[in-house]
């Protein structure tokens, strides 16, 4: 199988987003709504971010396993499969999912309590397929995985 090409792969993040909006646009709001929660600092705002974050796991993890895809990957005939090249269980796109938001929040933190260039930390696991010669991101190395170009079984 042929590995995803950066260009592709920007494509795939910049259309996830466009997908992302909306959904976590739907579950914050009802989170907010249902909280009373205005965005001031404290616990509530705590839950609220871990519970956008479970969101976030609910929706990779879930379309990532059992050879499933997100709309932007089946648009851009991408597929998510093991070193074996099979479709990862669950445990396997945990594993990717964590992995993928370690690099970003640690950007941030870093940007934070250190110093504001440092938030370039946060970059360096999507720029990585740049320089790995299977195309994978760190996340993707951590976790066993590779992300492949797949068009469906009628196109091929």
């Amino acid at each position: 199988m042929q590995p995803a090409s950066p260009w592709r792969r920007l494509m795939g993040i910049a259309y996830e987003c466009i997908v992302l909006f909306g959904v976590l646009w739907f579950f914050d709001y009802a989170f907010s709504a249902l909280t009373q929660f205005k965005g001031q600092p404290g616990s509530l705002r705590t839950a609220f971010q871990l519970f956008t974050w479970a969101v976030l796991g609910a929706y990779f993890i879930g379309f990532w396993s059992g050879g499933r895809r997100t709309l932007p990957m089946k648009t851009l005939d991408l597929a998510l499969v093991t070193d074996a090249g099979a479709p990862p269980a669950w445990p396997r796109a945990a594993i990717r999912f964590i992995a993928a938001s370690v690099g970003p929040l640690a950007g941030l933190a870093a940007a934070k309590h250190l110093h504001p260039l440092l938030g370039l930390i946060g970059v360096a696991p999507f720029l990585w397929p740049l320089a790995d010669r299977h195309r994978r991101a760190l996340y993707d190395i951590v976790a066993g995985t590779r992300l492949v170009v797949s068009p469906p079984p009628g196109r091929r």
